[in-house]
């Protein structure tokens, strides 16, 4: 059966995560230090893409199935928990690597899954909703979606450590960071703005001037400019978003003038 055209973005997103998979798998048979590797690829590529994949399933295609005949239903809800079972998954991998392990059987299960979810929406749950819901189809239009740019960031999907996504406008940055337990940014001082630090999830110790802080989810502080500031993620790591006024350019600035 021919994809609808509403669906072929979607089929694109799965021939791309099957040769992920089997990248990933391929390496589970690997060394250390070629597990690792291939570990933290695939992370990137589940973080910058299959999280995205995800969302719009859940958010567009899969509600257009509701009102459909069974066993829509049904397909639906395991497509559902295959995608919780695969971000867990894929978040047992990151632990693993921030501990500086990859381990073969967790690489080896994960790429399974993956390509038995995919195999569950290309030879069922998609060609169900292309007879069962073809009107639904014609309106859901992800390419256009797509090229005109999504603005809704899952701030929680990016796996990693460091900074994970950033964004600015002409009037703000925005930051992504996630730390392991114990980590964090050093002692510094910012002179130029205000930071605001959003607490997504964990725990930090935020120490300003010398003073310590605890932080959890939820938890809102401003670094004010000109203060000593150091972050340090609590034992299970911390997630947060860093936003502030964009800075300006660099500038070659006059030479001052002397005085006469």
């Amino acid at each position: 059966m021919k994809r609808h055209s509403s669906l072929v973005p979607l089929s694109h997103d799965h021939h791309h995560a099957l040769s992920e998979a089997r990248r990933l798998r391929r390496a589970a048979e690997g060394d250390a230090a070629a597990r690792r590797s291939a570990v933290a690829s695939f992370l990137r590529f589940f973080s910058e893409e299959t999280a995205r994949h995800f969302r719009e399933e859940e958010e567009r295609l899969f509600p257009s199935l509701v009102d459909a005949p069974d066993p829509a239903e049904e397909l639906v809800v395991q497509a559902l928990l295959d995608h919780q079972h695969l971000r867990a998954l894929a978040v047992s991998l990151d632990r693993d690597l921030a501990a500086g392990d990859a381990r073969a059987e967790a690489m080896r299960e994960l790429a399974e899954r993956l390509e038995s979810h995919i195999r569950l929406e290309e030879r069922r749950l998609f060609p169900l909703a292309q007879e069962a819901v073809p009107a639904a189809l014609d309106k859901l239009d992800l390419t256009a979606a797509r090229s005109a740019g999504d603005p809704v960031v899952d701030l929680l999907a990016p796996l990693g450590r460091g900074p994970l996504w950033g964004a600015e406008t002409d009037d703000f940055n925005a930051t992504l960071l996630a730390w392991g337990a114990g980590e964090g940014t050093p002692d510094h001082v910012n002179a130029e703005c205000d930071v605001l630090m959003l607490v997504l999830a964990g725990s930090a110790a935020v120490t300003l001037d010398g003073d310590s802080h605890a932080v959890r989810t939820g938890d809102v502080v401003i670094l004010r400019k000109g203060h000593a500031r150091r972050i340090a993620a609590g034992p299970e790591g911390v997630r947060y978003l860093s936003v502030h006024l964009r800075r300006g350019p660099l500038r070659i600035a006059a030479a001052p003038t002397e005085a006469a």
